[in-house]
């Protein structure tokens, strides 16, 4: 959507509301202004697309996860736990945004620790991850599926389909995604130190998850 610059007269007070709108909400004054017209006049913005996918996926979400705060511009982050001795946290962000015109997505998983078996094994979980979905969904997705694994952080692009595919469903197809991750890490764990059993485990899990989706992204 094409965008230009406008100059408008407005009072000191009403300014100082949009700002404040504005902070609260992750976004700037020009696009907080933005919002509160196209609602005004009943026009859903390409913002307000991801902003409803966004909100579907918080709503979405498993009791496994916790919001860390409310979705705020075009990202929303989340945390769950580890079985894992001390129950190490691990954080969700997922970021939607538009890339040549198209709606895509980054989720993004981290981790802290100075623990380098939990290390070890949490990156061993995301690269046999990373080979299950080249297994079982990669030629499912018209789009190259991009991984990043290491120095505590795992990422992957979220490929939105195109077409007729609601904001509602699409949150709620990353809200099953990241299921889907975080109940294959977990089963991964329980069968630790085996590696064997844990791979074959998390791989079972996952075929199993993935044949319940409709929407593969």
């Amino acid at each position: 959507m094409n965008k230009s610059i406008y100059s408008l007269v407005l009072s000191d007070e009403v300014v100082d509301a949009v700002d404040a709108l504005a902070r609260s909400a992750g976004l700037s004054r020009s696009a907080m202004i933005n919002r509160i017209l196209a609602e005004r006049v009943a026009f859903v913005t390409p913002e307000m697309r991801l902003r409803g996918i966004l909100d579907s996926l918080a709503r979405s979400m498993t009791d496994a996860f916790m919001l860390s705060e409310k979705p705020t511009g075009s990202t929303l982050s989340a945390r769950t736990s580890l079985k894992y001795r001390y129950k190490p946290t691990v954080k969700y962000s997922v970021e939607m945004f538009f890339e040549n015109g198209v709606r895509a997505g980054e989720l993004r998983v981290s981790y802290r620790s100075q623990n380098a078996q939990l290390i070890g094994d949490l990156t061993e979980f995301f690269r046999l991850w990373a080979k299950w979905e080249e297994k079982y969904i990669a030629d499912k997705i018209n789009a190259d599926i991009l991984y990043t694994i290491g120095d505590m952080r795992f990422t992957r692009t979220l490929n939105m389909p195109r077409g007729e595919v609601s904001e509602e469903t699409l949150g709620e197809t990353v809200a099953d995604y990241m299921a889907m991750l975080d109940g294959a890490m977990k089963e991964y764990f329980l069968e630790l130190p085996d590696k064997q059993k844990a791979a074959e485990r998390g791989e079972e899990f996952y075929k199993n998850s993935i044949a319940r989706t409709s929407v593969i992204i």
